[in-house]
């Protein structure tokens, strides 16, 4: 009796395990994709990569797989803050983003050349940022400001090239800022501010020239009033001093003429004429005159003596 009742114990206990056993084999059997997940089976114990894709759902597979999962929408990769040399050597700073979707039909070669998706996120970062620094090579400081429709432009082919060649597509390019350094923006608004100063100046330069005008205009008026001025004033000068002339030469002239008369009717010498021109001259004098007159000549006595 007790010993029947052992083994059937024995035997429970057996079954138990091969069902326990089941069970865990048959859970390590499944696996489950999320809606917006694809996968391949990986297993682990025979080290066997299957060939096809799975989609979402419960998947059943060798004991102890695996999915090497990726995502089956798109996802989003960003640069916020990546430099790179302009055609000009300036540093641009981009802040970049877009979707990528690796393909599902090229996945099997995906995950055997990168394993996993994390390996394959890296390899497309370091390809985006080379796309990027080949389109930003392209363009010089100022297209990105007057031209950023072609450089995105340019962003999404050259991108769109280097990840087709990783099996992957890419979707909504947004690219969010283009920095400029300091000095460069400063620059670009000295220009402007300078461009401003000489559009005023351009416009100012009609009035300034008409005041500048108006202003000669007077000028030359003030100088024609002053030149008139001094050529009358000479006039009046020249007249008054040829008529002060003509009275004084009319003068002497009459006082000349005078003497002459007077030399021819009094019959008059040199000698006497002075002497007559010094008696008058004695005689209009209002103040008293004095004269100095040699001492008669001395009367001889010899004849007397004699």
């Amino acid at each position: 009796m007790g010993e029947g009742n052992t083994a059937g114990y024995v035997i429970v206990f057996f079954v138990v395990g091969v069902l326990v056993m089941i069970i865990t084999l048959l859970a390590l059997s499944f696996q489950r994709l999320e809606s917006d997940e694809i996968g391949i089976v990986y297993d682990t114990i025979q080290k066997h990569l299957g060939s096809e894709v799975k989609q979402e759902g419960l998947h059943i597979g060798p004991v102890g797989f695996v999915f090497i999962k990726f995502p089956s929408v798109f996802k989003t990769l960003g640069y916020t803050d990546l430099t790179c040399l302009d055609k000009d050597g300036v540093p641009i700073v981009l802040d970049v983003a877009f979707q990528y979707l690796a393909r599902p039909s090229d996945l099997h070669r995906i995950v055997m050349e990168f394993r996993d998706h994390e390996n394959y996120v890296n390899v497309l970062t370091t390809a985006g940022e080379a796309a990027m620094h080949e389109a930003c090579s392209k363009f010089n400081t100022s297209e990105f400001q007057s031209a950023r429709a072609l450089f995105t432009e340019e962003v999404r082919e050259t991108l769109s090239l280097r990840f087709n060649d990783l099996s992957s597509d890419i979707t909504d390019l947004q690219v969010n800022d283009i920095t400029k350094p300091p000095a460069y923006e400063r620059a670009v608004r000295d220009k402007e501010a300078a461009r401003e100063n000489i559009q005023v100046a351009e416009n100012e330069r009609p009035r300034q020239l008409t005041q500048a005008r108006t202003t000669l205009r007077e000028a030359e008026t003030q100088a024609q009033i002053a030149i008139n001025k001094a050529q009358s004033d000479a006039r009046i000068a020249i007249s008054r001093a040829e008529a002060e002339a003509a009275a004084i030469t009319n003068e002497y002239q009459t006082e000349a003429d005078t003497y002459a008369t007077i030399i021819q009717s009094q019959g008059l010498t040199t000698e006497g004429f002075l002497a007559y021109m010094g008696v008058r001259a004695i005689g209009s004098s209002k103040n008293p005159v004095y004269a100095g007159v040699m001492a008669p000549a001395k009367t001889s006595y010899l004849g007397e003596k004699a």
